[in-house]
C-alpha cells in the first residue's frame, strides 16, 4: 500500500508539473490547440496538454520507482509510441487510415512482444469458458482499437472522458486491491494513471485555481483506452484473476456502448466508420436542453451506477452469462433509445414546455 500511495502521489504531482508547463509551451509554438470548426463550438483555442501531462507524471513515477516486469516494459513503450501518435495528430491532425493502422501495430507489438493476450471471454453462455486459442492476439489487437477508439470518441464535453476514465480505473483499482498481492503492479498502475488525471481534470472543469481550460486531446484519450485493455488483460486472463471478462464490459459501459451504437448507425446509413459527427451521447443530451455540466453529471451518474452492477456481479459472483446477458439488454435499450433520439427529444421538450 505504501508503493500504491507513493507513486500515485508522485504520478500527481508530475502531472501537474507537466501540465503548468505544457500549457504555455503550447501556446508559444501554436502546436497542440484545439481550434473551434463545425464540430467543435468552444472559444478561442484550446491547449490539448492534459493527456500528455497524465502519461508524463504515470510514465515518469513508473521508470522512477517501478520495475519492468510481465511486460511492463512493452506496455510502456508501446503506450509512449501511442502517446506520441496523438500528439501528433493533435497537432497536424493524422489521417484515420493511418492512424488506425498505427494502432493495429501498436497493438501486435503490446500482445506479442509481451506475451499477454486475452485467452478467454469467460463463460458467457452457460455452456462453458469461452477458450480463444489462436485467435486471442487478434481479438486483443481488435480490442486495443475498440478501447483505443471509444475514449477517444467520447472526450466531447468538459469533464467526460476524464470523469468516464476514473470510473473505469478507480473500480479497477478496487478489484485489485481485493485481489491483492497477485495484482500489486496492476493495482499501482490504475490507482496512478487515475491520480496523474486529477490536474487534467480540474483544470478542464476550470476548478480553482485554474481559470483556463485545457482538453485531454487525442493522446490522452488514447493512452487511457489503451491502458483499459492492458489492465483488463492484466486482471482477467492472469492466475490471480481481479476479475472475470464479463465485469470489464460494465466498467467501461458508457464508452464502449456508446461506440458501438454509433457504429451501428453510421454502417445502417452507409456511411464511413471512421467518419466524425454530432450524434454521440453528449451531443444528444445537448440538443436536449441540457448545459455540458448538467451532462456530465447525468452521464457521470449512470457510468457510476453502471459500474456498480459490475462490480456487485463480480463481489456476489452472480453467474457470467447472467451479467452478459443484462449488459447485452442495457445495450439493446441504449441502441434503440439513441436510434429513436429525435423522438425522445420531442418528448423531452414537450414536457419541459409544460413545466
Amino acid at each position: 500500500m505504501d508503493t500504491v500511495g507513493s507513486v500515485g502521489l508522485a504520478s500527481g504531482f508530475l502531472a501537474l508539473f507537466s501540465l503548468l508547463l505544457l500549457k504555455p509551451f503550447a501556446v508559444r509554438v501554436r502546436l497542440l490547440l484545439d481550434l473551434p470548426n463545425h464540430r467543435k463550438v468552444h472559444k478561442g483555442a484550446v491547449p490539448l496538454t492534459g493527456g500528455l501531462s497524465a502519461f508524463i507524471g504515470l510514465f515518469s513515477a513508473w521508470m522512477i520507482s517501478m520495475p519492468l516486469i510481465g511486460g511492463y516494459g512493452i506496455y510502456l513503450f508501446a503506450s509512449l509510441m501511442l502517446v506520441l501518435l496523438g500528439a501528433v495528430d493533435d497537432a497536424r491532425d493524422v489521417p484515420a487510415e493511418f492512424r488506425l493502422w498505427a494502432q493495429v501495430a501498436l497493438g501486435a507489438l503490446l500482445t506479442y512482444g509481451s506475451g499477454v493476450s486475452l485467452v478467454h471471454f469467460g463463460d458467457l453462455f452457460g455452456l462453458g469458458v469461452i477458450e480463444l486459442g489462436w485467435l486471442g492476439p487478434l481479438v486483443t489487437i481488435a480490442a486495443v482499437i475498440g478501447a483505443t477508439n471509444s475514449f477517444n470518441m467520447i472526450d466531447g464535453i468538459d469533464g467526460l472522458a476524464g470523469s468516464l476514465s476514473l470510473v473505469a480505473l478507480l473500480s479497477l483499482s478496487l478489484l485489485f486491491l481485493i485481489a491483492a498481492p497477485g495484482n500489486r503492479l496492476e493495482l499501482v498502475l490504475a490507482f496512478g494513471i487515475a491520480v496523474s488525471l486529477l490536474p487534467y481534470l480540474a483544470a478542464n472543469l476550470r476548478v480553482p485555481p485554474f481559470r483556463n481550460r485545457i482538453f485531454m486531446g487525442d493522446a490522452g484519450a488514447m493512452f487511457i483506452g489503451f491502458s483499459l485493455v492492458w489492465l483488463f488483460m492484466k486482471g482477467t486472463q492472469s492466475e490471480s484473476e481481479a476479475l472475470r471478462p464479463v465485469t470489464a464490459l460494465w466498467l467501461v459501459a458508457i464508452p464502449l456502448m456508446d461506440m458501438v451504437a454509433i457504429m451501428i448507425r453510421r454502417a445502417r446509413k452507409g456511411q464511413s466508420l471512421l467518419k466524425a459527427d454530432r450524434e454521440h451521447l453528449h451531443h444528444i443530451f445537448m440538443r436536449a436542453g441540457f448545459t455540458d455540466r448538467q451532462a456530465l453529471v447525468v452521464i457521470t451518474i449512470v457510468a457510476v451506477i453502471l459500474a456498480g452492477i459490475g462490480l456487485g456481479g463480480e463481489y456476489f459472483r452472480v453467474p457470467e452469462w447472467l451479467m452478459f446477458a443484462l449488459f447485452v439488454g442495457v445495450f439493446a435499450g441504449y441502441d434503440w433509445a439513441m436510434s429513436h433520439s429525435w423522438r425522445l427529444l420531442v418528448l423531452f421538450r414537450r414536457r419541459s414546455a409544460l413545466k
